[in-house]
């Protein structure tokens, strides 16, 4: 995992850098998203978040789920078309603010089955592209990344 300017971003993620999407391709050929570090820290401590229902099919650039936070309210994206078939819901009614202490891991939002995988071809990066494009987005936004502390 890199580290810029305290900002995780793990290489072995795929990332829509410009909406803060981090994407997780399991084995069972669905994908896990979630806020990305810089997105957690940019927004503040999540007050509130309503997800769309399990079954729900969704166009890419839809919204998965409605997030409020102490500093603004809106949707959270998904950059490829499918069907939602898992929330996080569960987890965020236990822990609020599981995202803002654990964005890549406990703190992810839904998990969809995508009508196609081919990352590359929709603008998606990982590795070592994804960790140049966010240190020049964190330089960008003169951002510092914080964790809500416990």
């Amino acid at each position: 995992m890199s580290v810029y300017r305290g900002c995780d971003i793990p290489e072995d993620l795929w990332y829509d850098v410009p909406r803060d999407v981090w994407l997780r391709p399991l084995a069972d050929g669905t994908l896990r998203l979630g806020m990305t570090d810089v997105a957690q820290s940019r927004s503040g401590k999540i007050l509130h978040i309503q997800f769309k229902r399990v079954g729900r099919r969704l166009e890419a650039g839809q919204s998965t789920a409605t997030i409020e936070t102490a500093k603004w309210a809106g949707p959270f994206p998904t950059p490829v078309g499918g069907e939602v078939v898992e929330t996080n819901e569960a987890t965020f009614r236990e822990d609020i603010l599981i995202a803002n202490r654990d964005p890549y891991g406990a703190g992810w939002l839904i998990r969809l089955r995508p009508d196609e995988w081919a990352p590359e071809q929709i603008g998606l990066v990982t590795g070592a592209a994804a960790v140049e494009r966010y240190e020049a987005r964190i330089e960008e936004l003169g951002l510092s990344c914080f964790r809500c502390a416990d």
